[in-house]
């Protein structure tokens, strides 16, 4: 259990990492940008590290508890008290964010195999953001549509057209243009 509980206090301390790391390098970016690592925006990571840091401290003193508990050691109080906080953060969190902490990003590429296309699609709404992509993991919205438009979305020869706006494929393919 000693591991256990060492791996879980481990994986907080990345989550606080990663939740001071896309919070302080967030002001780099203007308000079109988005950054996506592994198909995942860098809101959803970021909300993800959020709350695993609660969760695995919680987890940890949970375990730590039943411990004691068992050993019919002292220390029960205080680590029940820092479970139950844990565990109200989570649910606060989960309040907060109404159960959804992110979006996947998708890729639609033309028949031809040559243009791509990324968006993200908000669930609760429909909304879909088109994205472009920028240099390395930054993709850049180019367009926000109603859901409808993932079903009017065109591949022309030198153009592509979502819901009947036209974007050359200059400005998909040209990753350094901004």
């Amino acid at each position: 259990m000693k591991i256990l509980k060492i791996v879980l206090l481990l994986a907080a301390l990345v989550c606080v990492g990663g939740v001071c790391y896309f919070e302080t390098t967030q002001s780099g970016l203007d308000d079109h940008a988005v950054r996506v690592f592994c198909g995942m925006s860098e809101t959803f990571l970021s909300n993800l590290c959020f709350v695993g840091v609660p969760l695995f401290i919680g987890a940890t003193a949970v375990i730590a508890l039943v411990e004691r508990i068992r050993a019919n050691k002292n220390g029960i109080i205080i680590l029940g008290f820092v479970a139950l906080i844990c565990g109200g953060a989570l649910g606060l969190i989960y309040a907060i964010t109404g159960g959804h902490i992110g979006y996947f990003m998708h890729e639609l590429e033309s028949s031809d195999g040559k243009h791509s296309v990324y968006y993200v699609r908000n669930k609760e709404t429909g909304d879909v953001a088109w994205l472009r992509k920028g240099d390395g993991h930054t993709y850049y919205i180019i367009k926000s549509t109603d859901s409808g438009a993932l079903d009017n979305i065109e591949w022309k020869d030198d153009a592509l057209s979502v819901d009947g706006e036209m974007f050359g494929y200059d400005l998909l393919d040209n990753i350094s243009q901004k």
